[in-house]
């Protein structure tokens, strides 16, 4: 079972994931916010920029639409890996959408679209601070040994 968290200021439900990208050779733990909306996972610009991401070497633009209007977005195949606990880690593939920088969605948590989150069975309880997903699928698993 993977852990969620909720938001210590915002509330948001979030999930830790770590983020690979093979062909810029970058990395690193992200926070997602889990967003039953948006249709596929996306790098916002406050996590990419911490990732070191360089917009220069992004060649697949293309436009897109959502709450903060039209922005301008990078695709580059990515591997985004969760940690069930002392069982595995769930990896999935992906085409990853990358938000160009914009003042209007500057400060926007990246999402965890329904790319991810349709793979999962999730449970949802903001009174009880639980927020957990029960994986169905996941494109590999590599167990985790246990440790004593």
């Amino acid at each position: 079972m993977i852990q969620g968290r909720f938001g210590d200021t915002s509330g948001r439900p979030y999930f830790e994931g770590r983020l690979l990208f093979p062909n810029l050779g970058l990395s690193g733990d992200i926070s997602f916010i889990y967003d039953t909306g948006a249709d596929t996972s996306i790098l916002m610009p406050i996590d990419a920029l911490r990732l070191g991401v360089d917009y220069l070497s992004l060649t697949e633009g293309e436009k897109c639409y959502g709450i903060g209007g039209e922005s301008e977005q990078f695709v580059e195949p990515a591997m985004l890996v969760f940690t069930d606990p002392g069982v595995c880690l769930h990896v999935y593939f992906l085409d990853l959408s990358i938000a160009a920088p914009n003042p209007e969605i500057s400060d926007f948590p990246s999402l965890l679209g329904r790319d991810v989150i349709d793979n999962w069975a999730v449970t949802y309880n903001k009174h009880n601070a639980g927020l957990t997903a029960d994986v169905v699928n996941s494109d590999m698993q590599l167990p985790l040994s246990a440790q004593s």
